[in-house]
């Protein structure tokens, strides 16, 4: 089955669509959304494969939302729904690879035609990318794992599931607890050899790894609920450290509410994530209960902290907002919110803010970019968070005062193109800003608001992407790469490409050959 995501803020149209037969086409329709907004939170935490999203809604239009579902998810297939017959909207929707553009009133058989035949592709594109297990056992053990992968992406778990987990001597008793943990500083296949080697009479355990960075486990113990909740956790936190200790890796562990049957996996999955959200703005903490935090989570709201920027903000004042960006920060690390709730808040201060511009400047309001809304969702800690949200709102304040001048957006663009001319050569702003003929320190700052990057890291995110281009070229030998991206020290090319790929040229070349090969 192929999970699909129905988009469109109109009640009506959701329910006629939410009742065609979309099994008949191979299709799991897991869920709807009546915005852009609460679409995308769909896409980060479930496996959406299909998009079907209308064009026209309030917060984000159809086709910004397919262009950050896209940067989230390449894999995704779009499909618009319009009541619009509109030349512009299908040029953009081809440059955006949508696999068809269906107009209202539809044809429910129509529909469902067209999303079989995609759902039929993104089988058989599947299918071509499965690779066997060597034995019988393994099969056995990657199809549970394939279960418990899918029933964590969808949160659900259907009745097939259920008698299948029973089936296998790991779901047949006990008491299961499920774990998200979030790892850095070491690949996966490490991990995964470390887990290999842990054995206890009293307790089992499956894993996989469901994104970047992130391992889930599901323990079980066949002692009774309560001793057994005890001696998973202190094996739990054993593991942890022992993990730290031999890996040198740094791992973060949120465990949810135990289960006393498959039923309850997906509560168990939920509160995992819930408790490992925490570690967003709590990086302190390297282990959360959920047990622990359940009664106080997400209870407490930045609500007046966020009216205050807002009145400072028309206000035009940015050392106080600066002053209470600061205060909210202080308010995140010292409550219980999960990285989801406050991510949303920022999303909504950004909305109200950039709608007050719009109001002032007697303009329409469109909404967030796919840019904005996407740094604000892949910001990986509250501080990152808090400096994008203050980047977009400060861009307001310079909208209101008219300094956002269209001339700035020309200078980044001519500083971009020179990079992009010359990334191979001993560059510099120095450089750059003589080309283009501006001021280097003017650039700096003109660089750092629009484009929230300093020169130097946008050259060498410029060489890295060029790097990956030509590490795909097997006869090239590393170093060559090195060179002819403007990488003058071969072990310093190493480790800037290990920083932001979090593996190795060598490794990324095998995953390369690798893909190639299937």
């Amino acid at each position: 089955m192929v999970n699909m995501l129905i988009v469109d803020d109109e009640i009506l149209m959701r329910r006629g669509l939410s009742c065609i037969p979309w099994e008949k086409a191979g299709v799991c329709l897991i869920g709807t959304a009546a915005s852009g907004m609460e679409a995308l939170e769909f896409i980060k935490e479930k496996n959406i494969q299909i998009l079907f999203t209308d064009i026209q809604m309030p917060d984000i239009n159809g086709l910004e939302l397919i262009r950050a579902a896209n940067l989230l998810s390449p894999s995704i297939q779009s499909v618009l729904l319009t009541g619009h017959n509109n030349f512009n909207y299908a040029k953009e929707a081809i440059s955006l690879h949508v696999y068809d553009y269906i107009l209202k009133p539809c044809d429910p058989d129509e529909v469902l035609d067209i999303i079989g035949k995609l759902a039929e592709k993104i089988e058989e594109e599947n299918k071509s990318k499965r690779i066997n297990a060597d034995t019988i056992s393994q099969i056995h053990k990657q199809t549970l794992q394939n279960i418990l992968l899918h029933i964590y992406t969808s949160q659900t778990i259907t009745d097939n599931e259920i008698q299948i987990l029973k089936g296998s001597d790991f779901f047949h008793s006990g008491t299961y607890l499920a774990a998200q943990a979030l790892f850095h500083d070491t690949d996966a296949s490490e991990i995964q050899l470390f887990l290999k080697d842990q054995v206890d009479s009293g307790y089992s355990f499956m894993y996989f790894f469901p994104a970047n960075n992130k391992l889930v486990l599901i323990i079980k113990s066949t002692e009774s609920a309560h001793d057994g909740l005890d001696h998973i956790s202190a094996w739990l936190r054993a593991t942890q450290q022992k993990m730290c200790r031999e890996l040198g890796c740094s791992i973060h562990i949120g465990m949810g509410k135990d289960a006393a049957s498959c039923e309850e996996i997906p509560e168990a999955y939920r509160t995992a994530i819930e408790s490992s959200e925490i570690f967003f703005s709590h990086p302190e903490s390297d282990f959360i209960s959920y047990h622990a935090v359940c009664g106080i989570l997400n209870q407490e709201s930045g609500e007046s902290v966020c009216h205050k920027i807002l009145s400072q903000l028309e206000q035009r004042n940015y050392t106080l907002l600066c002053e209470s960006m600061t205060e909210l920060t202080g308010f995140y690390k010292s409550t219980w919110n999960t990285a989801a709730k406050i991510r949303l808040s920022m999303i909504d201060l950004c909305l109200l803010a950039s709608g007050l511009v719009a109001q002032k400047k007697n303009e329409v309001f469109s909404g967030l970019t796919a840019e904005q809304l996407l740094s604000i969702d892949q910001a990986d800690s509250l501080t990152v968070l808090m400096d994008r949200t203050l980047q977009i709102l400060t861009h307001c304040i310079d909208d209101l005062n008219g300094t956002s001048d269209p001339a700035y957006h020309h200078i980044v663009k001519d500083c971009l193109s020179f990079i992009e001319a010359n990334y191979t050569e001993d560059i510099n702003i120095t450089k750059a800003a003589l080309e283009i003929h501006v001021n280097a320190d003017y650039l700096a700052r003109i660089l750092k608001k629009e484009y929230g990057l300093p020169f130097s890291q946008i050259l060498t995110n410029t060489r890295l992407e060029k790097a990956c281009s030509l590490l795909c070229n097997m006869d090239l030998s590393i170093s060559e790469v090195s060179g002819r991206t403007g990488f003058r020290d071969f072990r310093y090319f190493g480790q800037v490409f290990k920083n932001k790929y979090k593996m190795t040229p060598r490794e990324y070349r095998k995953t390369v050959k690798k893909k190639n090969t299937h």
